[in-house]
């Protein structure tokens, strides 16, 4: 179970937001296999790159992103899936927060399933508590080719 109350927020790499580090999974050369964090969005700004990594992101309010040039809007609860190294930027109504799971590419896969955090859990290898909702994660290994 994991609480972003209980962290503290750090800087992101670029100066341009914070985040809530909850977990981390590394090889034996200290290589992040998979992170789990909680972003607070308080302000337009871009994403800091992270080159072999796969990102999920888990919008808690709305928002609208701009991956590679692309825009989306994202309600509340809506996923995103793009490449750690992607040019990323988010456009804001209001502050918001947001989930990213990210998973070293061809090492293992993220599945979010948001829920009431009444509800129970069926299957996670994590639960990331949100308020009132509960994000279960999975993270699946990719096969070798």
């Amino acid at each position: 179970m994991l609480d972003p109350s209980r962290v503290a927020p750090t800087p992101w790499r670029n100066g341009a937001g914070a985040t809530r580090q909850l977990a981390t999974g590394t090889d034996a050369s200290g290589r992040v296999l998979w992170r789990i964090s909680v972003a607070d969005l308080d302000r337009d700004a871009p994403f800091s790159t992270f080159p072999a990594l796969d990102r999920l992101f888990v919008a808690l309010g709305p928002l609208r992103l701009t991956v590679d040039g692309r825009q989306q809007r994202l309600a509340a609860d809506d996923q995103a899936r793009f490449a750690g190294e992607a040019s990323v930027a988010v456009v804001l109504g209001t502050p918001t927060r947001a989930l990213n799971v990210m998973t070293r590419r061809g090492v293992f896969r993220a599945e979010v399933t948001l829920r009431s955090a009444a509800a129970p859990c069926l299957r996670a290898d994590a639960t990331v508590l949100l308020d009132e909702l509960a994000a279960d994660v999975r993270l699946l290994e990719e096969p070798d080719d």
